[in-house]
């Protein structure tokens, strides 16, 4: 079967390739063919199996018995006085039950699958031409091509007259089938041989006097066919010989073709193989007899394509798509009747389950090729029919009784599932033909979905396999429906990915509402499903919306975490609690990339009531969650927040005094509220409940800070309109403010623990050092720019004598206050910070300072330093070190 899967993927690509065939979607024909593939593989695997256990069960069972083997009968003496009656089905052998050697040789080299096929297809040809009787097998082939080019010469050349032409012929099919009547008791293999034989003769003088010569009318011809046919299948029934069906059936099949000339009518040839297939479907009733199924559909779906591919046009539509839909309703019975005959190892004709459906959907391509959704509705008629038929199916495999009932309704049962499988892939292969990408990208999405949950309660792998390659597909459909490097989706695209989102979703519930279906390399899958499905939803709202239209995003992210919400409160699956704790999370990137500022665009509307929402959800929810997932739920949301203030604020101070040191004073300031906020905690949820949380959140905006803090250093901070008053100016007093405020927050945090093992007070006091004197150098940079009336840049301060005098005297009295402090405390580190501090003053006198010897600025600067270091010296110094 996967070989005869092969080569049709082979005819598959080369009908696409061929001219004829110019209807680009028969290049789904080798995808179909590779699904199917995989599924006669898993049916192969069922069946395997099934064989393996029953083979135990005997083996089992001869072992019992082992006791009780006892000499065979003699048989009776009333025995062969009757009819004989031939049976080419093998007689039920008892299991023996073989003594266990003492040494069991060494088992040879197992042969590779190839070869195993190899010479078994060897051996089966052999079989045909040695077994039984070859001469007689050879001269019936040779006599019936010897017939058939006897009419035809004779038809030519004139050479007996046309009736006694035809009634030589029929009357020679006639004494074959008489002859091989009588010797059917005596010599059984050779008698049916030769009835084989006569039938096909029958068919060569019915079709060559209706067809060349005319002597039979067309209802005549077709009534003596369905003669032969009903007669050739009732004498192969009633002798059980399935070879006689196959001589047959080859016979009649094979008579149009040898004498055919091309200028004959379809509807005459179509209606022939109708009938032909009629008797192929009446001997499936009675005898499973595979060989015989295959062959009819071999020659029927074969010689058909050869038809088409070189004399259909579109006007032949009309009466050649019904023996199309017919052969196909035909061999899907077959196929059905097949799979409820009762027998040891139930299983399926793979080969005309799954080549049926391929070759029928070739053809049917072919017919509606110039059809406007001809192929849409194609694929929608083969699903309907392998649905529909599937309620029936498995309403026969839950009859019967006994064990009957048992192997009847397995193989059944492989069928149903068989079915379904092709009916879901006909479903989904009906809607690129039908539909645009976008819901192309939906159907399988949502398709896929409901695969993935079938397989997993039907505990099928392919089902599942198949379900995700859908979505996958889905996904490609997707992107191959957008367009350009930063695309903006429609509305259509924006329902597609939140399919996608959805059906992502809904796979990973599966995957974790049926744990025993899954196998252990599919652990990870809930995992990988959910966030696959949470990219695409929360992706989707973002390439929708952000940032032009933002109330309508927030809107959709609070709907979210209602949707969220709630499925935490009834279930107790875990991508719900995860999505419902990182929501304020999934909102940052819309706080962060708003248009402009969070209250335009209604989203002084938006944003209140998706915050309500978040924190109701956390605190109906908190009690649900361990105290980690909470904690960092609530971090988010305190950054979140700090986000949204943070920009409105900056905002709402720039439109009001149109400066940019009172915007970012106002986006410091309120920095700082809020990281006073989470050290005082004045609520008690949540700030006082989850205070380690706020303050964990209070890092971010404590980095945020620490990087603000130098850039606004970099800036005048022109406090216009009001006067610049040195320490009073928002930006001095924003910076001071910031400094203040991170030394609160960092004591609160490492009380409580917010920052794990860090410990932000150890650094405390270098960090105020150093941040209090580099405030008190901006400070005098900025007195020095706008009092003095030197430009606020770095060249500029430098070269200025007041600068460069005001510095050292600051420096001077900063290293005097560190050692002050380390004398008092008796801290020599502070002491020799300060003394440090004080070289370099002395190294950038005598280097920079020096150079301006004349001026004022350079006199004073010499003077203070030197009245500073003296009372440095007399009151601080070098304190003692620890112990001493």
């Amino acid at each position: 079967m996967r070989i005869f899967l092969v080569i049709l993927t082979f005819i598959a690509l080369a009908g696409a390739a061929d001219t004829f065939w110019r209807s680009p979607v028969i290049l789904v024909l080798p995808v179909l063919c590779a699904v199917c593939l995989a599924l006669v593989l898993r049916i192969s695997s069922l069946e395997r199996r099934l064989r393996e256990l029953e083979g135990r069960a005997a083996a089992e069972r001869a072992g019992a018995a082992r006791a009780d083997v006892r000499a065979c009968a003699a048989p009776t003496a009333d025995g062969g006085a009757g009819d004989f009656t031939f049976s080419e089905e093998a007689p039920a052998r008892p299991v023996a039950a073989r003594p266990a050697p003492a040494e069991r040789p060494a088992p040879k080299a197992a042969l590779s699958v190839f070869e195993a096929r190899v010479r078994e297809g060897v051996r089966a040809v052999w079989d045909w031409f040695a077994g039984g009787n070859p001469v007689v097998k050879v001269g019936i082939v040779v006599l019936f091509f010897g017939v058939s080019f006897l009419l035809k010469y004779a038809a030519d050349h004139s050479l007996v007259s046309l009736e006694l032409r035809m009634a030589g012929a029929g009357l020679l099919g006639v004494a074959l089938l008489v002859l091989g009547w009588r010797l059917r008791r005596g010599k059984p293999v050779y008698a049916l041989l030769v009835q084989g034989g006569g039938v096909g003769v029958l068919y060569l003088t019915i079709f060559a006097a209706a067809r060349y010569v005319g002597m039979l009318p067309p209802v005549g011809a077709l009534a003596l066919m369905t003669g032969v046919v009903v007669f050739s299948g009732v004498l192969a029934v009633v002798q059980n010989a399935m070879s006689l069906a196959l001589f047959g059936a080859a016979g009649g099949f094979l008579a149009p073709v040898l004498l055919s000339t091309g200028q004959g009518s379809h509807v005459h040839l179509f209606a022939y193989y109708a009938l032909l297939n009629t008797g192929v479907l009446g001997i499936a009733w009675r005898r499973t007899w595979r060989p015989l199924n295959l062959l009819g559909f071999a020659c029927t779906f074969g010689i058909g394509a050869a038809w088409g591919a070189r004399y259909y046009a579109p006007q032949y539509f009309a009466t050649t798509e019904p023996f199309l839909i017919l052969f196909f309703v035909m061999y899907g019975v077959v196929s059905i009747l097949f799979a409820r005959t009762p027998r040891e190892n139930p299983r399926l004709d793979s080969a005309l389950v799954f080549g049926l459906p391929l070759a029928a959907f070739a053809l049917q391509m072919g017919l509606v090729r110039d059809t406007d959704m001809g192929g849409a509705f194609s694929c929608l008629g083969l699903a309907l029919w392998y649905l529909l038929t599937l309620g029936g199916i498995r309403r026969l495999s839950a009859g019967g009784d006994g064990a009957e009932a048992g192997t009847t309704g397995t193989g059944l049962r492989l069928l149903g599932e068989a079915h379904l499988a092709l009916g879901v892939i006909f479903v989904s292969l009906a809607v690129p033909m039908a539909l645009d990408a976008t819901w192309t990208a939906s159907t399988w999405a949502l398709e896929g979905a409901g695969m993935v949950w079938l397989g997993l309660r039907q505990k099928r792998l392919v089902t599942r396999v198949f379900g995700v390659l859908l979505q996958l597909g889905a996904a490609a459909a997707f992107a191959a429906g957008m367009s350009g490097v930063e695309p903006v989706l429609d509305d259509g695209q924006l329902l597609a990915g939140l399919f996608l989102g959805a059906g992502g979703l809904a796979s990973s519930w599966a995957w974790w509402a049926f744990p025993a279906a899954r196998l252990r390399q599919e652990e990870f899958m809930p995992a990988v499903a959910g966030f696959w499905g949470a990219a695409w939803w929360y992706g989707t709202l973002y390439l929708r919306f952000s940032p032009h239209d933002g109330s309508a995003l927030v809107a959709a992210l609070t709907a979210s975490l209602g949707v969220w919400f709630l499925l935490q409160r009834r279930t107790a699956w875990p991508a719900a609690r995860h999505l419902a704790q990182a929501s304020a999370a999934l909102a940052l990137p819309a706080a962060l990339n708003w248009d402009s500022h969070p209250s335009v665009n209604h989203g002084w509307l938006a944003w209140p009531l998706a915050l309500a929402a978040l924190f109701a959800a956390l605190r109906a929810l908190e009690n649900q969650w361990t105290p980690r997932a909470r904690g960092w739920a609530h971090s988010a949301a305190g950054l979140l927040v700090a986000v949204l203030a943070g920009r409105e604020a900056h905002w709402q101070a720039f439109r009001l005094l149109q400066t940019g040191s009172w915007a970012d004073a106002a986006l410091a300031v309120t920095g700082v509220l809020l990281l006073l906020a989470a050290v005082s905690a004045p609520l008690d949820w949540p700030l006082g409940r989850h205070r380690a949380a706020y303050l964990r959140a209070g890092a971010a905006s404590a980095v945020f800070l620490c990087l603000w803090w130098p850039a606004v250093s970099l800036s005048a901070g022109d406090p216009y309109p009001l006067p610049y008053i040195p320490v009073l100016s928002p930006m001095d007093l924003a910076q001071a403010l910031v400094l203040a405020a991170l030394a609160a927050w960092a004591r609160a945090a490492d009380r409580e623990k917010a920052l794990g093992a860090f410990c932000p007070e150890r650094r405390l006091p270098a960090f105020l050092a150093a941040g209090g004197f580099a405030w008190a150098n901006v400070v005098l940079a900025r007195s020095v720019h706008f009092l003095g009336g030197v430009p606020y840049s770095v060249e500029a301060l430098y070269r200025s004598a007041v600068m460069q005098a005001s510095c050292s005297v600051l420096w001077s009295v900063a290293a005097l206050a560190a050692m002050l402090l380390g004398w008092r405390r008796a801290n020599r580190r502070a002491w020799l910070a300060g003394a440090g501090l004080l070289t370099v003053v002395v190294i950038k006198l005598f280097s920079v300072d020096l150079d301006g010897i004349g001026t004022v600025a350079r006199i004073v600067s010499f003077l203070g330093v030197g009245l500073l270091m003296l009372v440095m010296g007399y009151f601080c110094p070098l304190p003692p070190k620890e112990g001493k």
